[in-house]
């Protein structure tokens, strides 16, 4: 518990920090951009998701996972990445100008090919992060992620006034990539070798593939909705989707990954002493609904109010594909746990089972969805969403035990306190007085959200409001021994 609490401090130092720099970055470029611009982004991301798959997110993980872990194996997913990364970067050097007419976008070519980059740095990064996060050093992970989200921020700002078009974009991403590449080299002190051996490689065999068809799976939930909608609705609703996940996901990031980063490590540590890991996450859950709850449903109740003045008028059509994306955010608190401790406890197949159901139910209706509109895909993905939590919540219970109404039930009171707070903002953001500016209907809008949430928790559940307050408050003051004392009697 003090190890992971340790940790989840640092993932959120970086996480909150990192929300903050992107979100001021994707105003600036928002605003500078249009939504064609994030449609040609989002043609990239496409692409490239399943080469990223092979090349870098998936091969490491079990480096993570394995108990005894030798300088082959590190050596063995390293040359497996950097393989895969050639492989991919060729193909899609060749197919570029062929993918760029099947899309009907013929800048698309020049994208892609400098973009396709990113599969080296992906392969370098993987085993020294992986090595990082297994030692639970998330100090220094904290510092990686600080220094890529600054200058990528500052990189895809500048890009932008100069250029005023999807190269900003693609800047960004890469500048964020490549001095994270480096950071992550220099603190895990690694450096690439060739040194393995076909019996070392063959032991990581059976987690590497449950571990890639994971992977697989979860690219395909967010690049097939992708495809479907560039396909058939256009590059201007590719780029509304796009900055609608772009949100929830910059977001999750800030407000769940600090407690869900923690999970895989936690529970590979925990898999025989299952109380401790039963308290890990019930803990986990409450504090990440205590934060993200909140500002997901508020989110969605201002979003009308907040996007015209934040974004700028030309994203208005994106709003309700936005509130749809922020909803989605409910399930977050739970489902975030939930894969880290099924791939931590060995059971990454039983992960990969329900997550396959889940896309196939999502591949079914797509095509009637994205025939409708971009609101109706929307739809679709959210109901796939909460589908594949309760399907996961099941996972976790026949794997660890851990009762599926103790993983709902978790974060109850934040949620109702939540949702009578968004009822609120959506009745007031229609009788905000006519004469008052915009940047004051949104200041007023976020004050009224803080103040029905903090009356609502304090009706719903007093002395959980207290505690739960009084452990973030330790957590900001940097308190750490204290915030994790106050944790232990959380529910």
């Amino acid at each position: 518990m003090k190890s992971a609490g340790k940790a989840a401090i640092w993932v959120a130092f970086s996480k909150w920090l990192g929300l903050l720099s992107g979100l001021i970055s994707l105003i600036v470029v928002a605003r500078l951009l249009t939504p064609e611009d994030f449609g040609v982004y989002g043609f990239l991301l496409v692409v490239l998701v399943i080469p990223e798959v092979f090349s870098s997110d998936s091969l490491n993980e079990v480096l993570i996972q394995r108990a005894d872990l030798k300088t082959e194996h590190s050596n063995s997913v390293f040359l497996s990445s950097l393989v895969f990364a050639t492989l991919f970067f060729g193909l899609i050097q060749l197919g570029a100008p062929y993918i760029a007419t099947l899309f009907d976008v013929p800048s698309l070519s020049d994208y892609l090919r400098a973009m396709s980059v990113v599969l080296f740095m992906g392969a370098l990064s993987a085993v020294p992060a992986a090595l990082l996060q297994r030692h639970m050093r998330f100090r220094e992970i904290t510092i990686v992620d600080v220094i890529g989200y600054v200058v990528g921020a500052i990189v895809g700002v500048s890009s932008a006034v100069i250029f005023q078009n999807a190269w900003a974009l693609v800047a960004m991403e890469m500048s964020r990539r490549f001095v994270r590449m480096l950071a992550f080299l220099y603190f895990a002190n690694w450096w690439p070798s060739f040194r393995t051996n076909i019996h070392e490689f063959r032991s990581l065999l059976r987690f590497k593939l449950a571990s890639i068809g994971l992977r697989l799976v979860a690219a395909g939930d967010i690049s097939i909705p992708r495809l479907f909608v560039g396909l058939y609705l256009g590059p201007a609703a590719l780029g509304m989707f796009n900055l609608a996940i772009r949100i929830q996901n910059q977001a999750m990031q800030a407000l769940v990954s600090p407690f869900g980063a923690v999970a895989f490590p936690v529970a590979s540590k925990t898999q025989n002493d299952l109380p401790t890991l039963y308290k890990t996450m019930s803990t986990a859950i409450w504090l990440a609904g205590f934060i993200a709850y909140p500002a997901f449903i508020g989110a969605a109740a201002a979003a009308p109010v907040i996007v015209p003045v934040v974004l700028g008028t030309q994203w208005n059509d994106a709003i309700i594909a936005i509130q749809i994306s922020m909803l989605m955010g409910i399930r977050l608190p739970s489902s975030a746990f939930n894969g880290g401790v099924l791939r931590g406890v060995g059971k990454p197949g039983l992960l990969l089972k329900v997550s396959v159901f889940a896309l196939l139910v999502l591949v079914l209706m797509l095509p009637f969805a994205s025939r409708i509109s971009l609101e109706a895909v929307m739809i679709a993905l959210a109901f796939q969403k909460f589908l594949g939590w309760l399907l996961s919540s099941w996972a976790v219970y026949q794997a660890v035990r851990f009762p599926i109404t103790r993983q709902i039930l978790a974060g109850s009171s934040v949620l109702v306190a939540s949702l009578a707070m968004g009822a609120g903002i959506w009745w007031a953001s229609d009788h905000l007085p006519l004469n008052w500016s915009d940047p004051a209907k949104v200041v007023a809008i976020i004050g009224l959200g803080v103040v029905l949430y903090v009356g609502g928790l304090v009706m719903a559940s007093p002395s959980m409001a207290k505690r739960g307050t009084r452990s973030l408050i330790l957590l900001f003051r940097g308190d750490r021994k204290l915030a994790i004392a106050n944790l232990r009697n959380m529910p």
